[in-house]
């Protein structure tokens, strides 16, 4: 059985994977994957494009390195199709809190006057302990997020597609219908959401405009999730304290876009999650760890993504 590893992994962490007998490995990337290596490769851990998976001829398994899968909708069904959902949680949850407190505290402004050598005091703050929370999106980061900002003392609401089980560190789970009428009333929003038909677009000038003035809209799923030009119109007239996109529609967002300069818009390119945090790779090796003791021994795979939803 030929695994190819279509992801960067260090020296020491390829060690993980030597125990197992009857196998070849093969380790490349984007930049060294070559078509002999596809070919008879019968499990690609990574996120390959369709037209190399059209060259494989005997592959029967891809576990993809990210949770979401919306690309690989039109996968063959004969190839199973598991993601790493659950591994991105801790990172990306830190990643929103770093950007909520950055706004609150108003520290890119003060970073701005130290440039300018400005001793200046831009008067009161906001905290996450008074703040009312909404977490759409209620999968491995949101409910992550919504831990988080409970321990540091906030109110905090779900959205998810269906209500069941709330855990104790929310106070109310709703559904997608009810956004609007919970927007006005929320501090922050974040948007940990996969890309579906009902997530595209889903905040777009009049839902933007919904939204408290003063608060703070944080999106790390999907960039299609906010209508970019809708949001730089929104901004100009300041109605939000801050706007903290790891991702962007489009993504990368071009040298000349408006986006850039739109005050009170703070932009990361798509790198809360990926591999920058050493436990998130850690987090993403142990589910194929896991997963390829079960394709071995011909047991059921674990985080089978649902097609038809996208993760």
């Amino acid at each position: 059985m030929k695994i190819l590893f279509y992801t960067q992994i260090p020296e020491e962490k390829k060690q993980q994977f030597e125990h197992i007998a009857g196998t070849e490995m093969i380790f490349c990337d984007k930049d060294t994957i070559t078509d002999e290596m596809l070919e008879d490769a019968e499990v690609i851990f990574g996120n390959p494009t369709f037209d190399q998976i059209s060259k494989c001829r005997n592959l029967k398994w891809i576990q993809l390195n990210s949770a979401g899968a919306n690309t690989y909708k039109d996968l063959d069904m004969d190839i199973q199709l598991t993601n790493a959902s659950g591994a991105y949680g801790t990172a990306i949850s830190e990643h929103i809190l770093a950007c909520v407190l950055m706004v609150q505290k108003n520290l890119a402004r003060y970073l701005d006057l130290q440039k300018e050598h400005e001793w200046i005091n831009l008067g009161s703050v906001h905290t996450i302990t008074t703040s009312k929370v909404l977490c759409i999106g209620m999968g491995d980061i949101g409910s992550n997020v919504a831990r988080r900002m409970h321990a540091l003392g906030a109110e905090v609401i779900g959205i998810r597609r269906n209500v069941h089980d709330k855990p104790d560190y929310v106070s109310a789970l709703y559904t997608m219908k009810d956004i609007d009428s919970l927007l006005p009333e929320a501090d922050i929003v974040t948007l940990s959401l996969p890309e579906t038909e009902e997530t595209i677009h889903m905040f777009d000038e009049r839902r933007l405009c919904l939204m408290k003035p003063g608060s703070i809209l944080v999106n790390v799923g999907r960039g299609s999730a906010i209508v970019t030009n809708d949001l730089v119109k929104v901004m100009k007239d300041e109605h939000l304290a801050g706007v903290c996109l790891d991702v962007t529609d489009p993504e990368p967002l071009p040298k000349n876009h408006a986006l850039w300069n739109t005050k009170h818009v703070y932009i990361t390119p798509h790198i809360s999650g990926r591999f920058n945090a050493e436990v998130t790779l850690d987090l993403v090796l142990n589910i194929f760890r896991i997963n390829l003791a079960h394709y071995m021994n011909g047991e059921p795979l674990e985080h089978v993504v649902d097609r038809t939803i996208g993760y």
